[in-house]
């Protein structure tokens, strides 16, 4: 997506799709698609590490906050979206490994 990260609670909201670019529904719906199909191998899985693609992108937005403060709020907000993604898909690959990688040194 260009210019909006993506989280389940906004992405639930009744206004988010109708307040997206017409360029960024589309991104919208192929990162809906990735949630749902996970990457199919381990050479998959580390091309969307590094593309970024699926959940992997908050990995990304995440290395670009430089202020700790906006960095750590960001965090919080990314464990809380990531189990409510669990929640809904329990097992999810992209969702586990990402997990791993972001809050195994916490």
């Amino acid at each position: 997506m260009t210019s909006k990260t993506l989280f389940l609670n906004d992405i639930r909201s009744e206004n988010y799709r109708q307040s997206l670019s017409d360029e960024d529904q589309v991104s919208l719906d192929v990162y809906l698609q990735e949630m749902k199909q996970s990457p199919a191998d381990g050479e998959m899985d580390i091309a969307w590490q590094e593309n970024g693609q699926g959940y992997y992108q908050h990995e990304h937005s995440l290395d670009a906050i430089k202020d700790v403060s906006e960095r750590e709020q960001y965090l919080l907000r990314l464990k809380e979206d990531i189990d409510l993604w669990l929640a809904d898909n329990p097992g999810n690959h992209t969702l586990g490994r990402a997990r791993d990688s972001l809050f195994e040194a916490q």
